[in-house]
């Protein structure tokens, strides 16, 4: 019989002590069959099997047809727009990030402008269609009777067709019966797969030449750098909806941390690392809470750390819950720092992220937020000065707060809707 070491005893009490949930994974992990290559040698890559798709395929004549299209609309002066055909994915959440601030836009030009928007969404399912098409009207009214279609429906002439997830631009490469072309580009998705098939083609799409609709100025320029022309506009945050708790908080000090494993930009493996650290040092006088992806902490042996409240369905539930923390820690390693940092800040909530320079626009340190290189070690340090602070942390919420309350979308929407139609700011 194998005797039993102390490391591997301490390693056993640690996973006790963290409870039965815990235990029961540690036990899962452990007689876990090692996992037969030879099954899936053949599999292909997530990137190869992208661009092997539909959504992908392109042809000379396509692009050659796309370039005219381009050509004309530079040469004119102005352009009228009064439909849209939307190319869009299918998706659950109306008010996630990116899919509520294009119908933001969509809503805007339809109240202001008397503009008809259309869908096209990429997944078949009549389901999902349906879905969409649900959750559309139920976040914007004016928008309500807008057609949404799937890929296979038959697409009738547009002023405009503007491409939003970037697999759905070489959709809009395909349609040759729009007379204007749009992104609306809201992070540099090619860094969402490592080098490869897909990273290629979408870092390939941004050099077409379509003009971009871009969420922040520092991502804007980097369309620009290649080559296409683009309109930049800020994002906003809903005020009334995001807003400070009026009252104080007592202990323990609350961390919110945005957790998704499955989503590698929002680096996962540094938060729980960095955490654990601060849990380590100061105990029961934090309590940390994570949201954004429904998983368990113990399956990443986090149980004792944090706990975490899963995918939250509504926009006031998460306002709720930004409200009720003191901190907020956040992992943004593409050039967008996402909502939720503009979201924290309008909260109340004093914010920490990683150091990037494609947002130290609105993350600057020691002024609107707290910032570190992606080390642990590093990321600890901050939010363990904001624990044992709270003048600091009162004074960085507040700055956060001025700064993102200084934008408003119908401003910001309306820029933009004027670049593209009379030319103001496109370049």
């Amino acid at each position: 019989m194998r005797r039993l070491s102390r490391r591997r005893a301490r390693y056993i009490r640690s996973i006790l002590h963290a409870g039965p949930e815990e235990t029961a994974y540690a036990w899962l992990r452990a007689r876990r069959r090692r996992r037969n290559v030879a099954d899936d040698e053949r599999a292909l890559l997530p990137s190869d099997r992208l661009v092997l798709g539909r959504d992908f395929d392109v042809s000379a004549g396509d692009l050659a047809a796309n370039a005219g299209v381009l050509k004309a609309y530079a040469a004119a002066k102005t352009t009228e727009i009064r439909s849209i055909q939307w190319f869009v994915p299918g998706f659950y959440l109306v008010w996630g990030g990116g899919v509520h601030t294009l119908l933001r836009f969509a809503d805007h030009v339809a109240r202001r402008h008397g503009v008809e928007s259309r869908f096209c969404v990429f997944d078949d399912d009549p389901t999902v269609v349906k879905r969409v098409r649900a959750r559309i009207a139920e976040a914007f009214p004016a928008l309500a009777g807008s057609p949404v279609t799937g890929p296979s429906a038959d697409l009738e002439p547009c002023d405009a067709a503007i491409a939003t997830a970037w697999e759905g631009i070489w959709r809009v490469v395909r349609f040759r019966d729009a007379a204007a072309k749009f992104v609306f580009v809201q992070d540099w998705e090619p860094d969402f797969y490592p080098a490869g098939s897909a990273s290629a083609m979408l870092t390939e799409a941004a050099r077409l030449g379509i003009p971009g609709i871009v969420n922040t100025e520092a991502l804007a320029e980097v369309w620009r750098a290649h080559g296409s022309p683009a309109v930049a506009f800020t994002p906003a945050v809903d005020s009334e909806r995001f807003r400070p708790d009026e009252s104080p908080h007592e202990s323990p000090v609350r961390i919110f941390f945005y957790g998704r494993p499955k989503t590698a930009r929002n680096a996962f493996g540094l938060g729980l690392a960095a955490l654990r650290r601060v849990k380590e040092m100061h105990g029961d006088s934090v309590q940390i809470i994570c949201a954004g992806e429904d998983w368990s902490p113990g399956t990443y042996g986090a149980a004792d750390v944090l706990e975490n409240v899963g995918m939250l369905e509504s926009l006031d539930e998460v306002a709720d819950l930004y409200r009720s923390c003191d901190i907020g820690l956040v992992f943004m390693l593409s050039r967008h720092p996402s909502y939720q940092p503009l979201e924290f800040m309008a909260s109340g909530v004093a914010t920490v992220s990683n150091e990037n320079p494609h947002t130290d626009w609105l993350l600057r340190h020691e002024e609107t937020a707290l910032t570190a290189p992606p080390i642990p070690a590093l990321i600890a340090a901050q939010i363990e000065r904001l624990v044992g602070d709270p003048a600091l942390r009162a004074r960085l919420a507040q700055a956060g707060r001025d700064e993102v309350n200084a934008a408003d979308w119908d401003t910001e929407l309306e820029r933009a809707w004027l670049a593209i139609t009379a030319r103001r700011g496109l370049r």
